[in-house]
């Protein structure tokens, strides 16, 4: 199932950030209270890339980050019961491999070891037990169906890491506190313009570096604007987490954050 994207502008804080670059006074909504004066339109608008975490970083147009994870070759798919000629495709670590005599326990059943479940499943670790899983590949969630995503940490019950991800159902998550919902290896992402919140497998694309889905962004960022979309941080209103600029709400920011701008001038510059 692939993932959406959404465009959106900042004409509105742009032309309040005009305003303040002409006579010095605050910034409306800035490290206070929600300012939620930007419409969500298709076609995108003015982005502020945000402060980089590093003092004097360049945040020309860099690699783009494609964030989506390329599951290792092998010889076989172990998302699909064919491509062997005797047996079937399992996940063993890193790599699949054809196995003579797959496992044959069902979606959703404890498992103990990788190649206990049945062909396109995989034992995944779960806390502290091992469940069977649909296997995906977190950068094509085509695999997955019912409104599920591929997520997950990829680990398998025996301690395996691996590229690959499972089938989850959507979660809802906390952009501030992204491990009290998401698995390791992913992040809490905005992921329409409602400020709806949900779990993927994160990418590492920094502040101001190019990125085409939310999830090419390390978490705690969001991917947007017009032309070259970059990485913008989330931050917490009032908490003063920007190194440069201010926090700002926007219309689609979960409740109690905004993203860190820079002030118009600078904007202006990128």
């Amino acid at each position: 199932m692939s993932t959406r994207s959404f465009h959106f502008t900042w004409a509105p804080l742009a032309a309040a950030l005009a305003l303040v670059a002409c006579d010095g006074g605050p910034l409306p909504g800035s490290d206070g209270g929600p300012t939620r004066d930007a419409a969500l339109v298709d076609g995108g608008g003015l982005l502020d890339a945000g402060a980089s975490r590093d003092a004097g970083q360049d945040s020309g147009a860099g690699d783009v980050d494609a964030g989506a994870l390329l599951c290792a070759d092998a010889v076989c798919d172990p998302r699909s019961a064919d491509g062997c000629t005797e047996g079937a495709c399992v996940l063993w670590g890193e790599a699949a491999a054809c196995q003579s005599e797959p496992g044959s326990q069902s979606l959703g059943s404890e498992c103990t070891e990788p190649g206990a479940c049945a062909p396109g499943l995989a034992c995944f670790r779960d806390g502290e037990r091992g469940v069977c899983a649909r296997i995906c590949c977190p950068g094509d969630g085509s695999a997955c169906s019912d409104g599920a995503s591929c997520g997950g940490s990829g680990e398998l019950v025996d301690g395996s890491s691996t590229s690959w991800g499972r089938c989850l159902a959507r979660r809802t998550c906390d952009v501030l506190d992204p491990a009290g919902t998401c698995e390791p290896r992913e992040g809490c992402y905005i992921v329409d313009g409602a400020g709806t919140t949900e779990c993927r497998v994160a990418g590492s694309a920094d502040a101001g570096e190019a990125c085409e889905e939310q999830q090419d962004c390390q978490s705690g960022f969001f991917c947007g604007g017009v032309g070259s979309k970059r990485c913008v941080r989330i931050c917490e209103l009032g908490a003063g987490e920007c190194p440069e600029g201010r926090c700002m709400a926007q219309a689609h920011s979960p409740s109690g954050t905004g993203f860190c701008t820079l002030d118009m001038m600078t904007a202006r510059m990128r």
